[in-house]
C-alpha cells in the first residue's frame, strides 16, 4: 500500500472540538494510502530519522504555515518524490491562502484526492534554516514572537492583530546592509522582512508577489513610529512602489548584515523563533516542492 507522511501540530491553530487528525487519517485510508502520523514536538526529527520514508507518496501538513515549513524541508532534505498537501490549521494558514487552498479544514481534507499541483518556491537561510511564507528581523519579527500560544489559539490570525495594538515594544532603527548577487544596498530601518508568499485574510500588496518565480521580496520598514508603521502598510497595500516608510527589493539572493545587532535579538520565520546571526544568508530553491491545490 502506498504511504502518506502526516505531520501533525496539536499546538497549532484555534481550538476545535472535531479530531481532525482522525478524519485526516480515514480520508487517507479511503484513498488507498496507508497514514504513518508524526506529531510534531521535541522527538519529532529523531522518530523521523528512524524510520524509511522510501515508500512515501504523500506528504500531509496538518497545522500552520510552520507546519508546512517542516513538510516541505523533509521533502526537500530527504529527496521525497512525494507532493505536499495542506490541511490548514493554524493561526494565519498564509501559504493555504496564497494557493487558494480552503482554508476550512474540512474542506481541505477533500482535497487530498485532487489531481492538481502546483510547485512553489523554498526559502532557505543559511543552508539550514527553511521556510515556505518568509523570514522577518526586528520589530515586526517581535511582534509575532511575543503573539503568545493563547492568543493564537484562541483568536487567530485576530491575536496578532491585538498583540500589534496593545504591545509595549519600542520601536528601534538599525543600520541594514542588504547585498544581492550584484549590488549593496545601506537601509536603516525597524523591520526587515523577505516574502515568498503575502497574504493574510485578504490582505495582499498592491505589488504581485508569486510563490513560483524563483524571486523573493525584500522589505525593509523604515518609520519611526506606530502611526507611520500604519501608513507603510497602508502604502504597501495601496501602491505598487510604496512612495515612504518602505524599501522594497527582489532578488533570489539576499545577503542580510545588521548594524548592532543586539538591538535586534528577534527574528522569526514561518512564525517559529529563529536566533539573529550577524550574517543571514537568504537563497531561493526554486520550484523545490509541489503542492496539491484545489
Amino acid at each position: 500500500m502506498k504511504q502518506a507522511l502526516v505531520i501533525f501540530n496539536p499546538s497549532a491553530g484555534v481550538i476545535v472540538k472535531q479530531d481532525v487528525l482522525g478524519l485526516v487519517k480515514n480520508k487517507l485510508k479511503e484513498l488507498g494510502w496507508q497514514p504513518l502520523v508524526f506529531i510534531l514536538n521535541q522527538n519529532f526529527e529523531k522518530k523521523l530519522a528512524e524510520y524509511d520514508l522510501a515508500a512515501v507518496g504523500l506528504v500531509v501538513a496538518v497545522g500552520g504555515d510552520g507546519t508546512a515549513k517542516v513538510a516541505a524541508r523533509t521533502i526537500i532534505e530527504h529527496k521525497l518524490s512525494a507532493k505536499l498537501a495542506l490541511v490548514p490549521f493554524g493561526s494565519a494558514n498564509v501559504l493555504a491562502a496564497t494557493l487558494k487552498i480552503p482554508l476550512s479544514w474540512q474542506e481541505a481534507i477533500g482535497l487530498l484526492a485532487s489531481p492538481k499541483a502546483v510547485k512553489i518556491d523554498v526559502g532557505l537561510i543559511n543552508r539550514k534554516h527553511y521556510f515556505v511564507v518568509g523570514f522577518s528581523l526586528g520589530y515586526v519579527s517581535s511582534i509575532i514572537i511575543a503573539t503568545g500560544k493563547e492568543l493564537k489559539n484562541r483568536w487567530g490570525m485576530a491575536g496578532y492583530l491585538w498583540r500589534l495594538v496593545f504591545n509595549k515594544i519600542r520601536i528601534r532603527r538599525v543600520k541594514f546592509k542588504i547585498q544581492t548577487q550584484n549590488k549593496i544596498f545601506w537601509v536603516k530601518g525597524n523591520s526587515l522582512i523577505v516574502f515568498n508568499a503575502f497574504n493574510f485574510y485578504g490582505f495582499q500588496p498592491k505589488k504581485s508577489i508569486s510563490i513560483s518565480d524563483g524571486v523573493f521580496n525584500l522589505y525593509a520598514v523604515t518609520n519611526k513610529t506606530f502611526w507611520t508603521l500604519l501608513k507603510a502598510a497602508f502604502y504597501v497595500w495601496w501602491y505598487h512602489h510604496p512612495p515612504r516608510h518602505v524599501f522594497f527589493l527582489d532578488d533570489s539572493y539576499f545577503k542580510i548584515t545588521v548594524n548592532k545587532q543586539k538591538l535586534l535579538k528577534t527574528a522569526q520565520v514561518d512564525g517559529d523563533h529563529l536566533l539573529v546571526s550577524k550574517e543571514m544568508i537568504i537563497e531561493t530553491l526554486p520550484r523545490a516542492v509541489e503542492v496539491v491545490i484545489k
